[in-house]
Formats: structure tokens, sequence, C-alpha cells
């Protein structure tokens, strides 16, 4: 728990490290998001069929239950989904292995292009059974139109990396 702690604190000072230095040596700028696979929030289903498939990909559907939620199927670089609401693409998402330096990376890169908005941090560490879980989430509020949640995972010491970009509001109950 200890050498968790001071890895989480040492991850914490870094990341403000590096933001702080890369914020002072940059202009901030708004630029657009480049979203995970090219697909864009507010297309339609239709529009993400096409895009996928030109990429030699394939949209499916997680699940007969989970009517919104599609996932890539092809070689995107990462495994990407989506979520569908009213036939309209609210959600862009991507998981893939990474480490330390790749989330700090995402993170600034996400800070300036967003005019050095600064995040909502939350660190969250916890066991599920004999499995030690351990989540550092970054949330930036809305900013042209979408909002984005990083997140840095370790299950069992297995490094990960979510991105999430999504339309403000939510989707109608049927």
């Amino acid at each position: 728990m200890k050498r968790t702690n001071n890895y989480l604190t040492r991850f914490t000072l870094t990341l403000s490290v590096v933001a702080g230095l890369l914020a002072s040596n940059t202009e901030a700028r708004s630029e657009s998001a480049e979203f995970p696979g090219g697909f864009k929030l507010g297309s339609s289903l239709e529009e993400a069929q096409r895009h996928a498939t030109s990429r030699g990909w394939e949209l499916v559907r997680l699940s007969p239950e989970l009517l919104g939620q599609w996932e890539v199927e092809g070689n995107t670089g990462a495994e990407v989904g989506l979520f569908v609401c009213d036939d309209t693409v609210t959600s862009v998402h991507q998981y893939k292995p990474g480490d330390l330096d790749e989330f700090a990376r995402i993170v600034t890169e996400l800070r300036i292009a967003r005019r050095q908005m600064e995040p909502n941090i939350q660190v969250v560490t916890f066991a599920s059974g004999a499995t030690q879980i351990s989540n550092v989430d970054v949330r930036f509020e809305e900013l042209g139109g979408h909002k984005v949640n990083v997140q840095l995972s370790s299950t069992a010491g297995r490094l990960g990396i979510s991105t999430n970009y999504f339309m403000g509001g939510g989707c109608p109950k049927p």
C-alpha cells in the first residue's frame, strides 16, 4: 500500500511539473479533437458504418441487451468502441496498453488543446478478490461540444489507457 501511495504521489508531481513546463513554453490553442479511429461525434450510425467500412473495419453491436454499444472489429491499433443514441454517435472510446509516460503525454496535450483547462483528477485503488486495481481518472469539462475522460489503469500490474470522448447530456431512456 505504501509503495502504491509513493507511486501515485510521484505520478501526480510528475504530471504537474510536465504540464507546468509545457504550459509555460507553448502557446495555448484550441484544436479540433481527433477521435479514436477517426470517428466523429454527432455523426449518424450509417456514417460511422461507412467510415469503418472505408478503413476495412466492421461495426458490431456489443450485445442485443446493450442496444447503443458498438465495437470496431479490425486492425485499429486499439480496442475502439462507439455509443449510439437515437442514431447519433454520442461517444467514441478506446483502450490500449500504455504506461505513465504515454498517459502524461495524452493529458498534457488535452490540457494544451483545451486552453490550459485544469482537469478533475481522481485516484482510486481497491482490491477485487486477490486482484489489486488502481485507476487515475482525468476528466476535462465540456469544450467545443464534448467532454473527455482519460484513465490510466493498473489491474494486477498490467497498465492500460482508456480515453472516452463524449457529447454533453445523456441518452433518454427508452
